[in-house]
Formats: structure tokens, C-alpha cells, sequence
């Protein structure tokens, strides 16, 4: 039996009109706009993966927030691309109010991706490549709802991000399997992940 291909953007595509950095920026808009407990970076099933999954075209699946594998399992509607983070690292001034200008931000998340060391994916049992892509634009605003203290003042929810990233164009009809895992040169920080994707 042939294999379909499993197709992917490049880093120097332009999925749907907007940059591959662009899309970073959105993931991040949907992940932190969701409530902690509901959110799918934490959920460990899936149960809660389709929650603000709204995009029309792409379909965003969460990593972790680092620690066991988890296993998850999910439904994604047909001819919908799919992204996701093997692993990656966002830093904002509400968080870190040490830092004082935009670039320091930026150089802040630039250094803590350079120190990621060990990459993983397979789609269906397949190794794909990951690219490395900071976000588009460089400082974006934040969503409210993973953290839900109060935004103080406007700038506070201002942040950057970098990471190693998948883009995945449509997936057949049917079951497929996602695997991804990341971690820096200390193994403090670890990501893994798996999904049981149906689409349908």
C-alpha cells in the first residue's frame, strides 16, 4: 500500500494570504484567549482541543506546557490546514515586567530558542521537517483569558515569540497520527505530544 504525502508550508510560504510568522501570532491569540481550565494546553485528552477553533482554514493544536507526554485525540473538519508548536516560548511585559523595551523581548525569546537542541515530528509515522519561525510581527498584543489577571495598563499584554513550528496543508479523510517533541540542551524544558487525528 502507497502512503499519501503529507504536505507542509515552508517558512517562506504564505498560507491562505498571510505570512508563516502571522500564523504564529494567531496561535498564540487562540491558546491564550482561553480560560486555564479549559484551556487545550493543559487539557491531557483532547477533550477541549476544538474550544475557539473557529478558523475556517486552519485548525491550531496545542502543545504543553512541558513534563510527561500526553496523549490526545481529536476531530479536525476537512480541507483544513493545521499548525502547531514543537516546541516554543513566548515572553510579554506582564510576565516579565524586568524587561523595559520591545527589543529586549525579542532578544529574550530569540536566546531561549537558540538553546532548543532536540526535534522531533512524524505525521503518521513519517519524519517532517520544522522550521524555526519568530513571530510576525516581531511585539503582537496578547489575548486575555489563560492568565486572567487584569490588563493594568495597554502596554503590559504586549509580547514576542519564537519557536519551531509545523504547518501541515489538508490531511486526508480518515485517522492520522501526530507526534512531536522538543527540549533544550538541559532537558529542563521538555515537550511531547500526541495526537490521534480524525478528520471528517
Amino acid at each position: 500500500m502507497t502512503l499519501e504525502p503529507v504536505e507542509y508550508y515552508l517558512p517562506e510560504d504564505k498560507p491562505l494570504g498571510l505570512t508563516y510568522g502571522h500564523w504564529t501570532v494567531k496561535w498564540w491569540s487562540w491558546a491564550l484567549s482561553i480560560h486555564e481550565n479549559k484551556n487545550p494546553i493543559v487539557d491531557t485528552t483532547g477533550a477541549n482541543a476544538r474550544i475557539s477553533n473557529d478558523d475556517p482554514n486552519v485548525f491550531f493544536l496545542a502543545g504543553t506546557l512541558g513534563g510527561a507526554e500526553v496523549r490526545r485525540t481529536c476531530e479536525v473538519s476537512a480541507n483544513k490546514s493545521i499548525l502547531f508548536p514543537v516546541i516554543n516560548y513566548e515572553v510579554n511585559f506582564h510576565d516579565d515586567p524586568g524587561f523595559k523595551t520591545d527589543q529586549e523581548l525579542v532578544t529574550a525569546v530569540k536566546k531561549d530558542i537558540d538553546d532548543i537542541i532536540n526535534l522531533e515530528t512524524l505525521v503518521d509515522g513519517r519524519r517532517l521537517p520544522i522550521y524555526r519561525i519568530s513571530s510576525d510581527p516581531p511585539i503582537f498584543k496578547l489575548e486575555d483569558g489563560f492568565d486572567s489577571t487584569p490588563d493594568i495598563n495597554s502596554r503590559s499584554k504586549w509580547a514576542s515569540s519564537d519557536g519551531y513550528w509545523v504547518f501541515l496543508k489538508p490531511l486526508s479523510r480518515g485517522q492520522h497520527d501526530v507526534y512531536f517533541a522538543g527540549s533544550c540542551s538541559a532537558a529542563t524544558r521538555n515537550v511531547k505530544a500526541s495526537y490521534r487525528i480524525t478528520v471528517i
